[in-house]
């Protein structure tokens, strides 16, 4: 089966991070949602933690009270690759 294009741009994105500036992938999260609106990595100026597993707390699915940020909410505040 082919992979969904959302699947695909996840991928796409965070190869290309690590390609270009490995650290920066430590610093944020590639959280994505099945549903639009997309979501894309937004970096936050705090202390980075790393963590294994298919569901970290930060990306936190189930909550519709906190939708995430788009890249609408955060133009102009830093580099935006997508």
């Amino acid at each position: 089966p082919p992979l969904n294009t959302l699947w695909k741009l996840m991928q796409v994105t965070y190869q290309f991070l690590n390609a270009t500036k490995p650290n920066l992938t430590e610093h944020c999260w590639l959280c994505f949602t099945i549903k639009p609106p997309y979501y894309e990595a937004v970096r936050v100026p705090e202390n980075p933690r790393r963590a294994n597993g298919s569901n970290p707390a930060e990306c936190n699915w189930k909550d519709p009270k906190t939708p995430g940020i788009t890249l609408t909410s955060v133009s102009r505040q830093g580099k935006c690759i997508g």
